[in-house]
């Protein structure tokens, strides 16, 4: 029988021929985690099985009863990919079936968009994650497999965009000051010869003063009692606006920079400049749609004259710093503080005369005390918000721009003849 002149049964004929198998793309894949198995389904009577590396997976052989035909059972024994082929009786080609031995944690965590393949003892990852948790997950689940070391990161992350901070430096300083003293003076004069006695430890600029005088004959008696108390409070405020993309820093500092002159080489000297005043360094990274991991360095500094130097005859005051650094995971719009930043400083002064000063009660009249406390409390206020650009084309508003007009010959001088009357709002005409 000729074929070629019956087309239809030529290719019924190719059917019958061509074993079962041989018309496969490739092999078949099949997933199956550690100390799990994995049911293949055999559709003929099995002859043999062949693993590649049986390090990785086993296979276990059931034996066809009257009831079912036998079939393979693939029994995952460590992370990895290796390849099974299976023999049917009367089929030349073998099945091929491409296993891959995943890790406890992959098979607990969900497909975020990143795709963990293990060659051997090496993991690959690609695909993109949604947030850079989503990544870690994988990567966690990637290095419980094979090891951190054993771990090439393929996969890409989407972008975090930008974060804007808002934070708010306030600065309270408290001043306490204490002064009291007592001032005498008291002469005699006989004839030519004068005796007198005086004290001069009241404090100076004090706000009360009770000032009293004796005079009789040839004595005279003046006596000054003065007190002084203070309490002053000062508010720094910063309120810096900072904007930085996703994992980058952005600084920010109000206050001043300060020459300092340092020695240089062959007798030179050069000026290194110092900053101080309130400084902030921020460091956002987004984690997911609606959760921002933000580092903040705070700083505050003031220049200390009392303590500082005196270099060729130029007086370089001392830098009094405050500094924290922390991070801390927060929603978008969600506020923290760093509070309790408290310095304080007291000093006491007793100035009195020998002996006298000791006394007790009538002591009083010849001692000066001066007592001064000053505190300061810095408190820090963040508030990182996720922040989208502006869509193009669109215009957008700038202060001011609804009062400016082109200039004519009646608007300016309309609105100085007409004042409230004009519809004009022009610099120097207020309503």
């Amino acid at each position: 029988m000729d074929l070629r002149k019956w087309p239809l049964a030529a290719a019924l004929a190719l059917c019958f021929i061509v074993p079962a198998g041989a018309a496969d793309d490739g092999p078949r894949q099949v997933s199956v985690a550690v100390r799990d198995q994995y049911q293949l389904s055999i559709p003929g009577a099995l002859e043999r099985v062949a693993v590649v590396d049986p390090e990785v997976a086993d296979v276990v052989l059931e034996k066809a009863t009257e009831t079912r035909r036998g079939s393979v059972a693939v029994v995952g024994k460590k992370p990895g990919t290796t390849m099974v082929s299976v023999w049917l009786r009367g089929v030349e080609a073998p099945q091929i079936y491409l296993v891959r031995v995943t890790g406890d944690l992959a098979t607990l965590l969900p497909d975020e968009g990143v795709k963990t393949q293990i060659y051997g003892d090496t993991a690959v990852m690609s695909g993109r994650a949604d947030s850079l948790l989503a990544h870690r997950r994988a990567a966690a689940a990637a290095d419980n497999a094979v090891g951190a070391q054993q771990v090439f990161d393929n996969s890409l992350v989407e972008a975090g965009g930008v974060v804007q901070v808002e934070v708010k430096v306030v600065e309270f300083n408290k001043q306490t000051l204490k002064e009291a003293g007592f001032n005498f003076s008291a002469s005699n004069t006989r004839g030519s010869f004068n005796f007198g006695l005086a004290s001069q430890i009241a404090p100076t600029g004090a706000m009360f003063d009770l000032a009293l005088g004796l005079t009789r004959g040839n004595f005279l008696l003046d006596t000054n009692l003065r007190l002084l108390e203070s309490n002053g409070l000062a508010r720094v405020l910063a309120e810096p606006t900072l904007v930085a993309l996703s994992g980058q820093s952005a600084k920010f500092l109000a206050g001043g920079e300060l020459p300092v002159p340092q020695a240089g080489g062959l007798g030179t000297t050069t000026v290194v400049y110092k900053p101080f005043g309130i400084g902030l360094t921020v460091t956002p990274t987004v984690l997911s749609k609606d959760r921002i991991a933000l580092k903040v360095a705070p700083e505050a500094s003031d220049l200390d004259y009392t303590n500082g130097v005196n270099i060729n005859g130029t007086q370089i005051p001392a830098i009094i710093t405050r500094r924290a650094d922390t991070t801390v995971e927060l929603g978008d719009g969600e506020s923290y503080v760093i509070g309790g930043l408290v310095s304080r400083t007291t000093s006491s002064n007793l100035s009195k005369m020998p002996l006298l000063g000791d006394l007790p009660i009538i002591g009083a009249f010849f001692r000066s005390m001066n007592y001064q406390q000053r505190e300061k409390e810095l408190l820090i206020v963040v508030t990182p918000r996720l922040v989208r650009p502006i869509m193009k084309g669109v215009a957008l508003p700038l202060p001011g721009a609804s009062q400016d007009k082109r200039d004519t010959p009646a608007n300016a001088w309309g609105s100085y003849v007409l004042g409230i009357a004009s519809g004009d709002e022009l610099p120097g005409f207020s309503k």
